[in-house]
């Protein structure tokens, strides 16, 4: 095969796999339109392609079958007063005495273990933000590899000249810090009702390895209104492909929802979530 039929086969190839998400991104929209009561049509598209940062209708709905924009965002660009009332989230608990927030951690609180003692009245940060004894109000803070979703019990781990990172309670990485007690925070989750926000979380998808599956499974995670952050294939073989996928999704209740979905698709043999 010459040079130039290569590059030929590779340019079909992108094409038909364009064509294939472009056709994933316009049932999404199809329903999300649906949803809100309105009409798609690929037209009402084009006045908003600044807005979406894309260079014409069909960017868009490819990448919304990619799952690199949401059918949220496109609702929101075509009609600026839209309101997706699918979410609603816990209303946030009464502050206790001894928990505080962190700058860097909105949707937290935090608590050193044995702790009570929180400071109130002149000495109190404007924001809300309570010191944590040992601990700088602007420690970063980020979540360990495989996320935690609000509905998930979870700690803090001090990472010395890092940060704290956060972990679901589950999680085998815990083990290596059993014997550092000293480095263990309390966390709790404090999620704003007012505040729409997605969360971390890692899964594994066994595939069946047949055209069309990997669309099949970006079509249940859209339709779920997750999205996808990461994709990476670990393994294949003639028949299957195991791939990670770290999503974003709003609770604990939404990713169980999503991977029951996920394992009831006929191109999914496993779908489950990763915890370390």
């Amino acid at each position: 095969v010459t040079g130039k039929a290569r590059a030929a086969i590779r340019r079909a190839t992108k094409n038909a796999i364009r064509k294939q998400y472009s056709g994933l991104g316009a049932r999404i929209l199809e329903r999300a339109f649906e949803r809100a009561g309105k009409t798609f049509t690929k037209e009402s598209l084009k006045p908003v392609l600044h807005r979406l940062a894309r260079k014409d209708i069909e960017d868009v709905l490819a990448s919304v079958g990619r799952g690199e924009l949401s059918s949220t965002d496109v609702m929101k660009a075509v009609f600026p007063d839209y309101k997706d009332e699918r979410v609603t989230v816990a209303a946030p608990k009464q502050r206790e005495e001894g928990w505080s927030k962190i700058r860097n951690a909105a949707g937290m609180l935090f608590q050193m273990p044995g702790t009570r003692a929180a400071r109130k009245g002149k000495d109190q940060p404007r924001d809300g933000a309570v010191p944590i004894r040992g601990v700088r109000g602007d420690l970063p803070v980020r979540f360990a590899p495989e996320g935690a979703v609000p509905g998930d019990r979870i700690v803090g781990i001090i990472q010395p000249g890092t940060g704290i990172t956060i972990y679901p309670i589950q999680s085998p990485a815990l083990q290596a810090f059993d014997d550092q007690p000293e480095r263990w925070i309390d966390v709790r989750w404090d999620i704003d009702e007012r505040t729409k926000e997605r969360f971390p979380a890692r899964i594994s998808v066994t595939a069946i390895n047949a055209p069309g599956s990997l669309a099949d499974i970006a079509q249940v995670v859209a339709s779920n209104d997750a999205n996808i952050h990461t994709l990476s294939m670990i393994r294949t073989a003639p028949d299957f492909t195991e791939m990670l996928i770290d999503l974003e999704v709003w609770d604990l209740k939404h990713l169980n929802r999503l991977l029951s979905q996920l394992k009831d698709n006929s191109s999914v043999s496993d779908a489950r979530r990763v915890n370390g």
